[in-house]
């Protein structure tokens, strides 16, 4: 499992970020600002639609550095710098935009300024305070980054940021961190030209770690094909199907709540294969959800902004699960009627005489149903599972869009193949939902294998399912609480 979950995505921090870098240079008399915008594909994707302006599908030289012209002066004016409280203006010296390829034959988005301003000041033998805000961008995640540069005979100290870099100018980032992207947006250091004063503190490097170069994604190149003829198709079928299935494998997609949902209940295999179906049909319409807001609902509702509210949802909806189960199961264990239970488990008060003794014990069905002192309950988990819950499961598994999906569908767009682009999609959700049925079926039949052993009778398998559906309350809480975070 492990070794499958080893796929890298094409942008390392997600095909979603807007990814910035800074670095700040004092000389005798200018200050220097080297500034870098990295978009990943899917704002990539969002901004192509501005600047192909002829409408021909294709971003042409003179098309990017005319783009690249209209946002710089707006760009500029969100980049503040001062010092000691002055206003500096940036003037630009020199840009390039470019297009790297990404993930699914769609480009990212780069782009590099080189900017200066002249000082206010005369007298730098005494000491001067810079502080620096970039206000781009404010509202798209990404990894923000600023890096002080030293200058020889300028000296710089008590700093809030570092003199150096970690990625390269965002070409490389490191693997450790990437959960915890940088957010660098604002800093501040004081320098001179004399000698630093007694007590401050240095200008300081930072610990950086570069990674080795980002695969692509392999699902989301199966859409970049030369031709599309019928061998190439039942290959990338058979991909796709693999890839979903793999990530599948990968931390999270409910595995764990498949898995602690079925223990005690009495599934079969229509009830595996409903979720399967569930999953599929839910992460197949998630995925065309959220490339329609990508394509054309970006200017009002940020598509990285939606992840987070359907990952509260899918927690919410396991939260709910896990709680009804842990209720209905703690009864049936504890021996109190509930109203879910068939007749046959349901509390019985037998007649007097039926009572022999003080106490008595009379055992049926196993073991499962016994008498204590006239009433006559059950140990044995709740009956069948019901629909509605596991409905609502194979939904919470099947919200969250994979962003290699999104990445294939705007992918088939751009090169006009959206049927293939579809039916990739199609057979990926499948290959997803297979992984998570065949989870649902090994734990059926492990309970199967419980309850016709030995062991059906051990108190501690009879409390399994009790704690199983403790695990999915607890489990549905985590991922409310990540994603509020």
């Amino acid at each position: 499992m492990f070794a499958l979950a080893g796929i890298a995505s094409a942008h390392p921090l997600g095909n979603f970020s807007v990814n910035q870098y800074s670095r700040i240079e004092i000389e005798k008399s200018k200050v220097k600002l080297r500034s870098v915008l990295d978009l990943a594909e899917i704002p990539t994707f969002q901004e192509s639609q501005t600047i192909d302006t002829n409408r021909d599908s294709l971003l042409s030289e003179d098309e990017l550095n005319a783009y690249a012209s209209r946002i710089t002066p707006n760009y500029l004016s969100n980049l503040l710098i001062s010092v000691d409280g002055q206003s500096i203006e940036l003037r630009e010296t020199a840009k390039n935009i470019s297009l790297p390829p990404g993930s699914g034959n769609l480009p990212t988005l780069r782009i590099e300024w080189d900017l200066i301003g002249d000082l206010p000041i005369e007298n730098l033998s005494t000491v001067h305070r810079i502080n620096f805000e970039n206000k781009n961008y404010t509202e798209r995640v990404g990894w923000k980054e600023i890096v002080i540069g030293r200058v020889a005979g300028v000296n710089i100290f008590d700093s809030s940021a570092f003199g150096s870099g970690i990625t390269d100018e965002l070409k490389a980032y490191p693997n450790e961190t990437l959960n915890a992207p940088l957010t660098e947006k604002k800093a501040e250091f004081a320098f001179t030209t004399s000698t630093i004063p007694v007590g401050a503190k240095v200008l300081q490097n930072r610990d950086g770690h570069v990674s080795p170069p980002i695969e692509k994604d392999k699902f989301a190149e199966l859409i970049n094909v030369p031709e599309i003829t019928f061998p190439i198709v039942l290959a990338g079928l058979l991909l796709a199907f693999g890839f979903g299935a793999m990530h599948a494998m990968s931390p999270g997609h409910g595995k764990t709540v498949v898995g602690a949902y079925l223990v005690g209940s009495r599934g079969t295999i229509k009830h595996a294969v409903f979720l399967g179906l569930t999953v599929t049909i839910t992460h197949t319409l998630s995925v065309f959800a959220l490339g329609i807001v990508a394509l054309f609902a970006s200017s009002y509702i940020l598509p990285e902004r939606l992840m987070p509210f359907l990952s509260f949802v899918s927690g919410l909806l396991v939260f709910f699960i896990g709680l009804t189960l842990f209720k209905d199961r703690l009864f049936s264990f504890l021996g109190w009627k509930t109203d879910n239970h068939h007749d046959e488990y349901n509390h019985e008060i037998l007649p007097e005489d039926e009572i022999s003794g003080n106490e008595s014990q009379t055992h049926t069905h196993g073991g499962l149903t016994h008498t204590h002192g006239g009433s006559t309950h059950t140990h044995a988990p709740p009956e069948n599972i019901s629909w509605r819950n596991l409905l609502a499961l194979g939904v919470s598994g099947g919200l969250l869009p994979c962003p290699s999906a999104l990445i294939l569908m705007l992918s088939a767009i751009s090169l006009n193949r959206i049927g293939y682009g579809i039916i990739l999609t199609m057979v990926f959700s499948i290959g997803l939902a297979t992984t998570l049925t065949a989870v649902g079926l090994a734990f059926l039949f492990v309970g199967k294998f419980f309850e016709s052993s030995a062991l059906s009778n051990n108190r501690i398998v009879k409390v399994l399912p009790v704690f199983s559906a403790f695990v999915i309350t607890c489990v549905g809480a985590v991922i409310c609480y990540n994603s509020l975070v």
